[in-house]
């Protein structure tokens, strides 16, 4: 496990979770071969098990945390702490919603066996979304092991119409003893070093620089906080909009260049701000948010999150639509470019201490980790974002084709609204993950984003 991997098992938490959940609604009501039953899901589970170690490998502490943790083979898998079938009581419309929370609720046991499951909703009905007598295929993982892009991978591979072909062997890395692993300390501190030098010349070169590096500067300072930006205990709930992506590839030509991201982003800015406007609680300066950038092109691929972070303004001091769409288009554009221009002219990822720290730091850090005041007035986010997308090829399990897919991007410590975007096919969706304490009507914010893509149409 990389330093920047290692970070989603330190600093995991129940305020700051690190689970990946995925889900695909099937139209499965009348496919003679669909998973109905705890035999049919645990013969799926079979079938698929090939297509990457990850089904097979457990996590493995090095002893006091010398180095970091290790995934090694286990050959003894047993699907009944990894695959499970959920019926849907009769009327109730709610099933998907409280299942998808616990799921996203309940965390590894990484001492037992390995980081993954495998939910079949079954026969649901009266839930929107999905068709009648319909199915919803949860996959759930943990970002220590895997990120969205590399999800997405093998969840297609997965779901693939023809046989899929397993993912390339990997090296096989030796565990160290506690003595080795002692002996590489030095190593460690000696990266971190180098990585604090590589980003001060990084911020000395933004401070001359009349670039992206210079443009951005504001975006990465702290700004207003909203009643999102706050301490809570974990309340979570969750709730999903669903919408049409032809639609949606419409409202992209309002702008030259503009994109389907631009186009949701721009829906989840306006909905955010329609519903602080709701509170009295617009802040007068624009909101900020988050969002991974897929860095595969990058050279350094030893770790399996192979992303960075960008911050970037939600424009929610632009009233029209359109405006705020061209804003945000124009944002991005030059937060991949800062991403670009930070790696000062290399083929490699941003410098981030954070990412290299060595691995007897970790545990002490993440249980010393505190959150925002219950006041707070400043944020650096607002809000997470996360875009993963299944294009437009055919995807189906045992048959029954999806027709729909959402994920759960769970809230962490003082950001308390979190939006997970899907698409697949013809179909494309914003989930959104928050706190009951400040968002108990998420039903309607769900309206609020619906609204939001109108106003843009």
């Amino acid at each position: 496990m990389s330093s920047r991997d290692a970070l989603n098992f330190y600093f995991e938490s129940t305020h700051t979770s690190a689970l990946l959940v995925h889900a695909f609604v099937l139209d499965a009501a009348n496919v003679p071969g669909a998973v109905r039953t705890q035999a049919d899901a645990n013969a799926y589970a079979e079938s698929v098990m090939h297509l990457d170690p990850i089904f097979t490998k457990r996590l493995h502490r090095v002893p006091l945390d010398l180095d970091f943790p290790y995934w090694i083979s286990d050959s003894d898998v047993d699907l009944a702490h990894h695959v499970f079938v959920h019926t849907q009581a009769p009327g109730d419309t709610t099933a998907v919603r409280s299942t998808i929370v616990d799921i996203s609720r309940t965390f590894f046991d990484f001492t037992a066996r390995p980081a993954w499951e495998l939910h079949f909703l079954v026969d649901l009905h009266g839930i929107d979304g999905i068709p009648d007598g319909g199915s919803l295929f949860v996959i759930k993982f943990h970002h220590s092991a895997i990120d969205g892009v590399g999800a997405s991978d093998l969840v297609s591979r997965m779901l693939a119409v023809e046989p899929a072909q397993p993912s390339p062997p990997r090296p096989q890395v030796p565990v160290p003893g506690a003595l080795a692993a002692l002996r590489g300390l030095p190593r460690g501190f000696g990266t971190l070093a180098k990585t604090f030098v590589t980003a001060a010349r990084m911020k000395r070169s933004a401070r001359g620089s009349t670039g992206s590096l210079a443009l951005s500067a504001d975006t990465h300072r702290k700004g207003p906080a909203t009643r999102f930006n706050v301490d809570l205990e974990p309340d979570m709930v969750w709730d999903v909009a669903w919408f049409d992506l032809d639609r949606v590839r419409e409202v992209k030509t309002a702008i030259d260049g503009g994109t389907v991201n631009d186009v949701m982003l721009t829906a989840i800015s306006l909905a955010y701000s329609s519903y602080l406007a709701e509170h009295w609680e617009t802040p007068a300066a624009s909101l900020r948010m988050s969002m991974p950038m897929n860095t595969r092109t990058m050279k350094d691929a030893t770790t399996a999150n192979q992303l960075a972070i960008l911050v970037m303004s939600m424009h929610t001091d632009i009233a029209d639509p359109v405006a705020r769409l061209q804003a945000i288009h124009d944002s991005a554009l030059l937060e991949k470019k800062y991403i670009a221009d930070a790696t000062l002219g290399k083929n490699r990822q941003p410098p981030n201490p954070l990412n290299s720290l060595p691995s007897v730091l970790l545990p002490p850090i993440g249980k010393t980790l505190r959150g925002p005041s219950k006041k707070a007035t400043e944020a650096f986010v607002n809000t997470m974002i996360s875009n993963v997308t299944y294009g437009r090829g055919p995807l189906q399990l045992n048959g029954a084709p999806v027709v729909g897919c959402l994920g759960v991007l769970p809230t962490v410590r003082g950001v308390h609204l979190a939006h997970s975007v899907r698409s697949v096919g013809s179909s494309i969706s914003i989930s959104v993950a928050s706190n009951r304490a400040v968002m108990p009507d998420i039903e309607h914010y769900m309206d609020l984003l619906q609204a939001a893509m109108s106003s843009l149409s």
